[in-house]
């Protein structure tokens, strides 16, 4: 991130009031999220290059080889391939996260642990739809390191060996196209739920007034009252409300792709499924690219377009099973016997999985 000398001095003696002073005390997770939106407000000026007051002599052009007829005839069929090359290139969409034979090794020597290898994967790009796509897999497969690599969070990122590209372009860290809703309830206990959910926002330098009109928008979008609730501190909430706060302060900045590490693992059965048809709802609003970390099967089913089941450690991706969506309810779906049966067929291999070798 960077910082002028004024700006690292008024964050070294806490002088900053601003949205970098903020950072320093949050989570260091939360901090590597919201460092591209610091630093591209806060980024170096582009220094002016020096203009020359005398006029740069420019090369005389060469002199046709050919008379006009030919030079025509000769360029016709490359501007023509040239055409076509640039149109099929438009039709194909990179892919939006692919991994290529990644691996990820912790220490060295002896104390050397890897925690996924060799995981290959594509998730194509479906405008104007998107697609969710959830991971299962014992504990300790590395689940959230594939994630954290998505994500481009240290330690987790950069990975030992392979590549993890977004969009085409091998990541190099946090981007503003990816946000991320974490286990834990992540709020900044010292901001009410309006500032909690404009913090991103903030950092991208827009305007009070108008943060605060969005982030009313979405207090109402998560089931919360406007009213009554955008004033409160996150100790004044639930722990489905603050989660909720949580998923506002990601989809207000509005990511290509959105990683969710269980974010309903602590709720009562009740307040997860409301999450749930919550989540499916705004999912099809944002049209983004979800990927969801749960060790509730049903939950992966309901939610997956598709499923990725993972290998104990070393991760690797055994599994990708295609499930279909539902437009009803969780409680309803999670009921009939269609989706129970796809439930068994991926608890079974998850309990094979799990057993000793």
């Amino acid at each position: 991130m960077c910082f002028s000398e004024a700006e690292r001095g008024a964050r070294g003696t806490g002088r900053g009031n601003g949205a970098g002073a903020r950072a320093e005390r949050l989570p260091s997770d939360l901090a590597q999220l919201y460092q591209c939106g610091l630093q591209a407000r806060l980024g170096p000026r582009p220094v002016p290059t020096p203009r020359s007051p005398f006029p740069v002599p420019r090369a005389p052009r060469p002199l046709p080889r050919y008379s006009a007829t030919r030079v025509k005839r000769y360029r016709s069929p490359i501007r023509f391939a040239s055409a076509r090359a640039m149109t099929d290139t438009a039709l194909v969409r990179p892919h939006v996260v692919e991994f290529k034979n990644v691996s990820k090794t912790y220490g060295e020597g002896e104390r050397a642990y890897t925690a996924i290898k060799n995981v290959n994967f594509a998730i194509d790009d479906r405008p104007d739809h998107g697609e969710f796509v959830a991971i299962l897999g014992p504990s300790g497969c590395g689940k959230s390191t594939i994630f954290r690599l998505i994500a481009g969070l240290s330690p987790q990122h950069p990975p030992s060996t392979g590549q993890v590209l977004v969009f085409g372009k091998q990541v190099g860290g946090a981007g503003a196209d990816r946000g991320m809703v974490f286990q834990d309830y992540t709020s900044f206990d010292h901001l009410r739920v309006i500032d909690n959910i404009a913090f991103g926002l903030e950092c991208r330098g827009v305007p009070l007034a108008e943060r605060r009109d969005q982030a009313r928008v979405w207090i109402e979008k998560m089931g919360l009252n406007p009213g009554t609730d955008a004033m409160k501190f996150p100790h004044e909430l639930s722990g489905g409300m603050r989660q909720r706060v949580a998923i506002a302060r990601t989809l207000i900045l509005k990511p290509r792709i959105i990683l969710m590490d269980e974010p309903f693992g602590a709720l009562d059965p009740g307040t997860r499924y409301a999450m749930q048809d919550l989540l499916v709802k705004l999912w099809r609003e944002q049209q983004a690219t979800v990927f969801f970390i749960t060790h509730s099967i049903e939950e992966a089913v309901y939610l997956g377009d598709r499923v990725l089941i993972m290998s104990r450690a070393p991760g690797t991706i055994l599994h990708e099973l295609r499930m279909e969506h539902s437009t009803r309810p969780a409680r309803d779906v999670q009921r009939e016997p269609a989706f129970l049966e796809a439930v068994f067929k991926v608890r079974d291999i998850i309990e094979q999985l799990e057993r000793p070798a």
